[in-house]
């Protein structure tokens, strides 16, 4: 009885499966006329990689080219040339669309045939963006949902990239914005930069101005002006800053310089500088972890630690520049 009863359950669950799939094919058929845009096609084997776009525009034409994609890798090319070209791979079923409004360019695409069954399909989905090596001052707006982002030196360009699930890299920028999902970030330097990678890795060289978080992966950084740096579950590395704000909730900060100001604060992870020469009043915290300072200049330290050993060399009280320790269960050890 049970087996019988266990036939019965898998047969009523094929015959909906059987229903709702008819339902579709019939709608899809009645749908599938000159007029509509997707197109029905029950199979699909294979490679099916095809060149689907490509088209030139004179630079000075436009101000802005803007991207937005699904699951296209997009990656940006310089050449020698006096045009800006436009390749796109992808699906032969994919379609490319284009417009141009007030020196802006948009590109986007869409699928334009739905399959039902889709077995041993591969197909390279890619937007290659090619722009003159001596003359490239346009603005980039690139969004894509799977794709990773890839660009060169855009020394003159303000840029926002923008991926859900692919990693970001480039050469140096202008100004920028750069934000991944679930992907890792890299960047050379530049002016200023915004940077947010929720699941990645940030790295970025010398900075004006940087603000970059990540909520669970590592943050690497060269020589900055000012920052702001933050990360729930990760270490963070400066090489240099005149002025910086970092926090850390659950890993190390680890900076080699700092010139002017810093607030520096970590729940569970140790904070080391090498060299501290501030020129305002400052304060670092570090709830269950040490605070180490190989070297300041002549300033006044207040210290506090609830469960940790204190060393402070040469403490100036007289100073007009405080920089102000604690720690909660961690030692403090300033030279």
């Amino acid at each position: 009885m049970k087996s019988k009863g266990v036939k019965l359950f898998l047969i009523i669950i094929l015959a909906l499966i059987a229903i709702a799939l008819i339902n579709f094919m019939i709608y899809a058929l009645i749908n599938n006329n000159k007029d509509s845009k997707v197109k029905l096609s029950l199979f699909k084997f294979g490679n099916n990689t095809e060149k689907i776009f490509e088209k030139e525009y004179n630079p000075e034409d436009l101000d802005k080219i803007q991207v937005n994609v699904s699951s296209s890798n997009v990656r940006i090319e310089k050449v020698d040339s006096d045009k800006i070209k436009i390749i796109a791979y992808g699906d032969k079923d994919e379609k490319i669309k284009e417009s141009i409004k007030e020196k802006e360019l948009l590109i986007s695409k869409e699928n334009t045939k739905i399959f039902i069954f889709a077995m041993f399909y591969w197909s390279k989905e890619e937007i290659i963006i090619q722009v003159p090596n001596k003359e490239c001052n346009e603005e980039f707006e690139i969004h894509t949902s799977s794709g990773d982002i890839i660009a060169p030196d855009l020394d003159t360009n303000n840029i926002q990239f923008e991926s859900s699930s692919g990693k970001i890299e480039c050469g140096n920028i202008n100004n920028g914005k750069l934000k991944s999902s679930s992907g890792n970030i890299s960047v050379a330097n530049g002016n200023e930069v915004e940077i947010q990678a929720s699941s990645g890795s940030i790295k970025a060289g010398n900075f004006n101005k940087i603000t970059a978080e990540a909520s669970s992966g590592k943050i690497e950084i060269g020589t900055i002006e000012e920052g702001t740096v933050k990360t729930s579950s990760g270490r963070i590395t400066i090489e240099g800053a005149k002025k910086i704000q970092a926090e850390a909730s659950s890993g190390k900060i680890d900076i080699n310089t700092i010139e002017e100001y810093c607030h520096l604060t970590t729940s569970s992870g140790s904070i080391d500088v090498d060299s501290l020469n501030i020129t305002e009043n400052s304060y670092i915290s570090a709830k269950s972890g040490s605070v180490s300072i190989k070297s300041k200049n002549d300033i006044y330290v207040e210290a506090n630690s609830n469960s940790g050993g204190i060393d402070i060399k040469n403490n100036n009280r007289k100073s007009d520049i405080e920089l102000k320790v604690t720690t909660t269960s961690g030692s403090i050890n300033i030279e």
